[in-house]
């Protein structure tokens, strides 16, 4: 058993856990796998202190080489796998499930064994462990972020004017995997001109021209399965008065973001200090969703940064802050940085210049 899954043991309310989802899988048994449509699932049980994997055969020598568990439940194809988690957990006993993973198919195979009272759900109590990360983890996830920021950085090297954003899409796949990325954790998002005001929109054939804005926002998968999350905007040719008065503002909102980043202060409190600064400049009814959200194996990880999460930021929490601007039929300006929550205040793991006038490309 690791050690993340002995911490589970320590705030688990029921006499097991049965953890599905296969990035949870890997946060507690160290081994990293797509099962597809077979079964994957971790016991952990409570009284013993102890951990079985039950996984397909065929991703035997993946678990034996990764994985740190007491006990070993392989399955063939045709096999009824669930029979495993039956002998595992005896009737009677109350089994934590990933209510916000399990699938309605395997809860009705649960409740062949288990009374339904006896089923609860330990999302929260999974996610709040998974959202406190230790030193090991902030040094793993900036070295994501560099891999990110270098591949970035190479966009100052080329003539991004007349080439479109997919070209530029596929540009940045090809130096982050020269630097041992193992792929994106999504996109990237590439959005230029008017597109940029579309805060999910995918890139196409639009060609980038002068005087756009161009919205990147990306990140990696590393080695150590460990993801960034990082969002510039750039200007190609030198930025007009309305295109700096919009940057400037997503710029201090930022900030203000990153400023309020202390411990005890409330998620909903961060948010509001962001999104105040864009309010005060006249421009609120552009800003259309929360501030950001945690980061660490997943893109999306608890907490989220948003005006409703009245908890409380906790010594490594890692958070995203990512305020922005989006006028359809114009365009739109996004400025995200992770940072690391610590006693001495936020550490930024992002180093990528911001300042508006070092984001002109040509």
């Amino acid at each position: 058993m690791n050690l993340k899954a002995k911490e589970l043991l320590d705030i688990l309310d029921t006499d097991y856990a049965l953890i599905t989802n296969p990035m949870n899988v890997f946060y507690f048994t160290g081994a990293k796998l797509d099962p597809h449509e077979r079964l994957l699932a971790v016991v952990i049980d409570k009284d013993k202190k102890e951990s079985t994997i039950v996984y397909p055969k065929l991703d035997e020598e993946t678990i034996k080489k990764d994985g740190t568990v007491n006990h070993l439940s392989p399955h063939e194809d045709g096999e009824d796998a669930f029979q495993y988690i039956f002998d595992k957990i005896p009737e009677g006993k109350t089994v934590g499930v990933e209510g916000d993973h399990l699938t309605y198919e395997r809860y009705k195979r649960l409740v062949e064994k288990y009374d339904d009272t006896d089923i609860k759900d330990i999302s929260n109590t999974v996610n709040k462990l998974r959202g406190v990360k230790e030193e090991d983890d902030l040094e793993k996830l900036k070295e994501a972020v560099k891999v990110t920021e270098d591949a970035l950085s190479e966009l100052y090297n080329i003539t991004v004017e007349g080439k479109t954003e997919t070209e530029i899409a596929d540009f940045l796949v090809e130096q982050f995997k020269k630097r041992g990325a193992v792929g994106p954790s999504f996109g990237p998002t590439v959005l230029a001109g008017d597109k940029s005001a579309l805060p999910h929109g995918e890139p196409g054939d639009r060609v980038i021209k002068k005087g756009d804005f161009l919205l990147i926002d990306f990140g990696i998968v590393s080695k150590d399965n460990y993801v960034s999350d990082m969002t510039r905007t750039f200007f190609i040719g030198e930025p007009d008065d309305k295109q700096r008065e919009i940057y400037n503002s997503v710029l201090n909102a930022n900030l203000a973001g990153i400023k309020a980043s202390t411990i005890g202060t409330t998620f909903s409190q961060i948010d509001k200090a962001s999104r105040d600064v864009i309010e005060a400049d006249g421009y609120g009814e552009y800003f259309t969703h929360r501030v950001g959200h945690g980061l660490g194996h997943d893109l999306h990880e608890r907490p989220s940064v948003d005006d409703n999460n009245h908890d409380e930021l906790n010594e490594g929490n890692v958070i995203t802050i990512e305020p922005g601007i989006y006028i359809p039929e114009y365009g739109g300006v996004r400025i995200e940085d992770a940072l690391f929550a610590a006693e001495e205040g936020p550490i930024v793991l992002n180093e990528f210049k911001k300042d508006i006038d070092g984001m002109i490309l040509k």
